[in-house]
């Protein structure tokens, strides 16, 4: 955040907001598919990284143009994306625990 803004939100009205590189982790990128022109990793990083900067600097690594054309979270913290249920599923849950509980 930026003044208490959230500094991408400002960044989408291509306002320069200046930001200062910070200290990041990654341990883990992998790099699981080429298909040119496209490439897809696997990350493994510590919060406050931004993924679009990671893609950003891969591709003026390689000399050349880069963006992020999708983005899929496997993992936040301890949760995990193989643990997750679909919305319908997790109404339907919630709704017969509810009743279980009047019963």
């Amino acid at each position: 955040k930026v003044d208490g803004k959230r500094a991408y939100e400002s960044a989408r009205k291509d306002k320069d907001l200046g930001l200062a590189a910070r200290p990041v982790s990654v341990p883990v990128f992998e790099i699981t598919r080429i298909k040119m022109p496209e490439v897809d990793f696997r990350i493994v990083c510590s919060k406050g990284t931004y993924i679009r900067a990671i893609a950003r600097d891969f591709g003026v690594a390689l000399q050349s143009g880069a963006y992020m054309s999708a983005l899929c979270r496997t993992r936040v913290g301890p949760h995990l994306l193989s643990n997750a249920h679909e919305v319908e599923e997790l109404k339907t849950i919630l709704r017969e625990q509810y009743q279980q509980t009047e019963a």
